[in-house]
């Protein structure tokens, strides 16, 4: 259920079939190679929770794309927002989300860039005693036997064979091989890898100078299909497994009453 395509007529109907459960999937706009669509991480995701949620009922909220991507700023065409307005943003969606009767909010991540962000956005929930609990899942990794059986390269992380493959299966119209130099290297550069061990600002540039991390060319539809249908399938189970969970509500609330005295 599309929270944007619901009436005002029916929406607390569908929060009663979600059971209070509403998904935001959350990508980014940023360069994506020069042949994917800016806003592919925030496509994908949107596109997986609403398919999942046809086959597990929940209210998956607009398309969501104020995540972190500032180490793609020297690239074209991407939007990088304001580290302390990221955090203020969304925990104004998802007061607003509860204030309309989800209680349960999952915060489902389609770009790479998000672990930190959003790892630190539901741990500091601990000191916000609020009336809700959240949930936070950074997508799906390839299943390694769907790996083998379906892709020829062995390198995936960004604009890549499998990312390439599923823009290809969501929207091939949007998707520019034609612009893939065959004169470049797609894959690792090598980047600062003399600092073992050692985190820099300029890590991913340094690695994949094109933000390719993989090669994309070998991507097609039928690939693509395939990696889109199983992590469907995986999150469809995610969301009833939300649906049906009652320990994590009780926990927080319990956290709430020690902190707060109530």
């Amino acid at each position: 259920m599309k929270w944007e395509e619901l009436t005002g007529g029916t929406f607390e109907q569908a929060v009663a079939r979600a059971r209070g459960v509403c998904v935001i999937p959350i990508g980014v706009v940023e360069y994506h190679g020069p042949h994917l669509p800016l806003g592919q991480d925030m496509l994908e995701v949107h596109a997986r929770a609403c398919a999942a949620a046809e086959k597990e009922p929940v209210i998956v909220y607009p398309a969501y794309h104020f995540g972190v991507n500032v180490w793609t700023k020297d690239h074209p065409g991407g939007i990088v927002i304001k580290d302390r307005l990221m955090f203020e943003l969304l925990e104004n969606i998802c007061e607003e989300v509860s204030r309309n009767g989800l209680k349960k909010i999952l915060l489902l991540s389609g770009h790479g860039g998000n672990p930190f962000f959003l790892s630190l956005f539901t741990e500091l929930a601990l000191d916000k005693s609020h009336d809700y609990t959240l949930y936070h899942v950074e997508g799906y990794a390839i299943d390694p036997e769907l790996s083998r059986r379906v892709l020829e390269t062995k390198e995936h992380g960004h604009a890549c064979e499998c990312e390439t493959s599923v823009a290809l299966h969501l929207h091939p119209q949007l998707v520019r091989k034609d612009l893939l130099d065959p004169e470049k290297c797609w894959t690792y550069q090598g980047g600062l890898s003399h600092l073992e061990g050692v985190e820099t600002p300029a890590d991913w540039s340094a690695k994949y100078p094109e933000l390719c991390g993989g090669d994309p060319r070998p991507a097609t539809a039928e690939k693509g299909k395939a990696l889109f249908e199983d992590r469907v399938q995986k999150t469809a189970a995610l969301f009833r497994q939300i649906k049906e969970d009652q320990a994590a509500p009780a926990v927080y609330a319990e956290f709430n009453s020690r902190i707060y005295r109530k």
